[in-house]
């Protein structure tokens, strides 16, 4: 039977049990994201959408590098 309030004894157990129950449902949670992950992953690949990312990643690179040279230019060309 638990005292209150609880003593030490019974805290430090009731602060290790929540830790352990913790680190259990931690490992389960991230095991559950990994399966669902590869099984989204797969789901794209599926529908034959496993290169997209690939390409709007380019693309996006391409915009970024257009955007900067053109800012760089600019800038001289206004400092001058």
């Amino acid at each position: 039977m638990a005292t209150f309030p609880p003593t030490k004894d019974e805290r430090d157990a009731n602060l290790d049990a929540l830790k352990d129950a913790v680190l259990e449902w931690g490992e389960k949670e991230a095991i559950r994201l990994e399966d669902e992950t590869q099984f989204l992953r797969d789901v794209l690949k599926g529908r034959g959408a496993s290169d997209a990312g690939t390409v709007n990643l380019e693309a996006g690179s391409e915009l970024l590098q257009r955007a900067v040279t053109d800012y760089i230019v600019f800038a001289e060309e206004i400092a001058l």
